[in-house]
């Protein structure tokens, strides 16, 4: 069985594609699901599931997660630089071991796209829709920890985050004149200045965080002032209240400075996470089955099985990829075949407890 899942887990590496593209991807995995299981698929938001179903099922239903989405590239190409090919083929080993077993529950495994845009979570919630779910669990492989170690921490184990884009616009005028136009210069000064002032931390019940990841405006036109400027930001918080919180409150500013100056403010939202927040006991299971260590702060990088854990109790936790393993989203990473056995064993005694 475990040649079966390293030559899948090699197979969803070779045709590594970005997130919302997966289609060889979800192909491969059903394709393999089909010819090694009898387990019924069906889809769920642009996934799909596995369900593993016992006519005397009394014990509480659950789900196991995995995603299957790749890195976009800087020369348009994808590549699996964060271990979801990994995740994939340790779910579907972990569904090999269920085939003809008996738990006393019934068990889904969740095949999710587009973790990386935090698109791909949200409509796999058609799950709890479709099935009775009690408790749900994933898991990412950890760099930088022994192969094989288990962490996780109750409440937050990923913050929260999303990105922003404030645009401003005013009226076009000639270098000579300024004057004559309304320039959004001193609007996004004032703006930069304040952040840290809007995202300190006494403000809020945990760590909050605005990052500026750039800045627009105007054109390297010399004779025309700026007309337009926009503002990138990644907006992230511990709490969902409080990420929820920042981002009004930037918003608020932002409106304010718009009317002082008689600028046209508009704003958009993408790549939404929402704080992986985990259930207290279910987070006490994985450290208690596992001799798991305590994560002692919340991963400041998003997770969207946060949107799981708004419908279902259940708990996101670490599993190490050895301690001197290239970190993860760099040129070196590969998932370690080694991580695959031990993460299966995990899925299974989850299934089995």
């Amino acid at each position: 069985m475990m040649d079966k899942i390293i030559k899948l887990r090699h197979d969803l590496h070779n045709c590594a594609e970005i997130s919302g593209k997966e289609e060889k991807t979800k192909a491969l995995l059903m394709d393999f699901l089909k010819k090694h299981t009898t387990m019924e698929l069906h889809p769920c938001g642009e996934g799909f599931y596995a369900a593993h179903r016992e006519e005397n099922a009394t014990n509480p239903a659950m789900a196991l997660r995995a995603d299957y989405d790749a890195l976009a590239m800087p020369d348009g190409t994808a590549s699996h630089l964060c271990g979801h090919d990994g995740h994939a083929a340790a779910l579907c080993g972990a569904a090999l071991m269920a085939e003809g077993q008996i738990f006393g529950r019934n068990i889904f495994f969740l095949f999710q796209p587009a973790e990386e845009t935090g698109a791909g979570a949200g409509p796999c919630c058609e799950l709890f829709q479709k099935e009775t779910v009690d408790e749900i669990y994933g898991t990412h492989n950890l760099p930088g920890l022994p192969l094989g170690q288990v962490t996780t921490r109750p409440g937050t184990f990923a913050c929260g985050s999303l990105g922003l884009t404030l645009i401003f616009k005013g009226k076009p005028a000639h270098a000579a004149y300024p004057e004559n136009g309304i320039s959004p210069a001193e609007t996004v000064g004032k703006l930069l200045c304040e952040i840290p002032n809007l995202s300190s931390a006494k403000k809020y019940s945990g760590m909050t965080l605005c990052t500026v990841i750039g800045v627009e405006m105007g054109e390297k036109a010399f004779g025309a002032a700026a007309e337009k400027a926009e503002i990138w930001l990644t907006v992230r918080a511990e709490h969902n209240g409080d990420l929820h919180i920042l981002h009004e409150a930037i918003l608020a500013f932002s409106r304010e400075l718009s009317e002082t100056y008689h600028l046209d403010f508009s704003y958009e939202v993408q790549d939404v996470f929402p704080a992986t927040e985990n259930t207290p006991e279910n987070a006490g299971k994985i450290l208690q089955l596992f001799n798991g260590t305590v994560l002692e702060v919340p991963m400041r990088w998003s997770e969207d099985f946060g949107h799981y854990l708004n419908h279902c109790k259940g708990a996101f936790f670490g599993i190490g990829a050895g301690e001197d393993h290239p970190p993860l989203h760099t040129e070196h990473y590969a998932y370690p075949d080694g991580l695959l056995q031990p993460t299966m064993d995990i899925f299974f005694k989850l299934m089995e407890y």
